[in-house]
């Protein structure tokens, strides 16, 4: 990741920006999050994606692309080029550098998309299927589907099951992605 840049853009114009760069041929990163909110004329909770830290994003530069960057419409000011310690981070003081940085909110990011198709879920098992656990405490187990459970203060509706446990059915509740058909 050497000649990495920091590029300061408009606000709002992060993805435009993303978007003129990778036309260049260049591969930048912005950091996304992905957000939802609920639209009450439809009656649903709408996704989208927005910047992680407004007005920034991270592109490797090649020094002929220089220029052509610093010209671009919604670019402010000159980009600044991290340094080795900047990407890296100094792991002596536990100071997280930009490969950090961009773990983390890319781990984030994917629960957000699990959340994301969590409560988009439409339950296809019917009472009484067979179902494996993909995941967890009861991982490999066997289990029998009773109803989906949707409380209030949950982001999405979860899977009440019955586990056999040392004889005896146990209920046990799972997120959708944790079970499959047998």
């Amino acid at each position: 990741m050497t000649n990495t840049y920091a590029i300061n853009t408009t606000r709002g114009r992060e993805f435009e920006v993303e978007r003129e760069l990778k036309t260049m041929g260049l591969q930048p990163w912005v950091p996304r999050c992905l957000s939802s909110r609920y639209v009450k004329e439809k009656r649903e909770t709408v996704w989208y994606d927005r910047p992680y830290v407004p007005k920034l994003l991270f592109c490797v530069v090649p020094a002929i692309c220089w220029r052509d960057i610093y010209d671009l419409k919604h670019v402010i000011g000159k980009p600044v080029q991290l340094s080795r310690l900047d990407i890296d981070g100094d792991s002596g003081r536990g100071t997280p550098g930009l490969r950090d940085f961009q773990e983390a909110v890319n781990a984030e990011y994917l629960d957000a998309q699990r959340l994301k198709e969590n409560s988009q879920y439409q339950c296809q098992y019917r009472p009484g299927q067979a179902l494996v656990i993909l995941k967890g405490a009861f991982e490999g187990l066997h289990a029998k589907f009773q109803d989906t459970v949707q409380r209030a203060h949950d982001d999405y509706a979860k899977l009440r099951v019955s586990v056999e446990l040392l004889g005896r059915d146990t209920p046990v509740e799972l997120e959708p992605d944790q079970v499959s058909e047998i």
